[in-house]
């Protein structure tokens, strides 16, 4: 008699293969000035993550899913990233002040002393039925400067549909978000 141990592992695997993960960006990447070169930049602050969702009915944790993933992501393309605490100033920011950041308030983001600051936003997160939508939106200023060297949105739709997605549905945000961060950061050279 043949053991059936295999079934169980192909039926995981094809359902995850069905698990699609497609992600696009609203429009190209934004690089304030065309001599911006990566390697001039020595070291980068990552402020907390700012919810910018209308609808915050979901929980997401930012920390390890928005800024834990990105500083990875950024670990891995070679920059020094540490991690920075809340301030009051960041507390209060939008999706809106961020795009559009003068420059007394880029210089108020964060504690004097550090240059390169990145902040990510996350703008939407939909779970209904059985796909995904996440957007987020990525910002790098130079605060000695006070200006906008880089932006990005990026929006990914992840889901299967069917049973899996049923199956799975607790972990789904979570996959969605990691993929859109990925996504959002790939404009960003290494």
């Amino acid at each position: 008699m043949t053991s059936h141990w295999h079934k169980p592992i192909i039926i995981t695997l094809v359902g995850a293969l069905f698990l699609l993960a497609g992600c696009a960006v609203t429009q190209p990447a934004f690089y304030r000035a065309s001599e911006f070169k990566p390697e001039s930049i020595g070291q980068i602050t990552l402020l907390p993550a700012v919810d910018a969702r209308i609808d915050k009915s979901v929980t997401v944790n930012l920390e390890d899913r928005l800024r834990g993933e990105a500083a990875t992501i950024l670990k891995n393309k070679g920059y020094a990233v540490v991690l920075s605490g809340a301030s009051r100033e960041t507390a209060e920011l939008t999706n809106d002040n961020l795009r559009a950041a003068d420059s007394a308030l880029i210089k108020r983001l964060s504690p004097l002393g550090t240059r390169w600051i990145m902040v990510l936003a996350f703008i939407d997160l939909n779970v209904v039925g059985s796909n995904d939508k996440v957007e987020v939106s990525g910002f790098l200023y130079d605060q000695e400067k006070g200006e906008l060297l880089w932006r990005d949105t990026t929006i990914c739709l992840v889901g299967d549909g069917g049973i899996f997605g049923v199956l799975a549905n607790d972990r789904r945000g979570d996959i969605a978000v990691s993929a859109a961060v990925s996504s959002l950061l790939g404009s960003i050279p290494e």
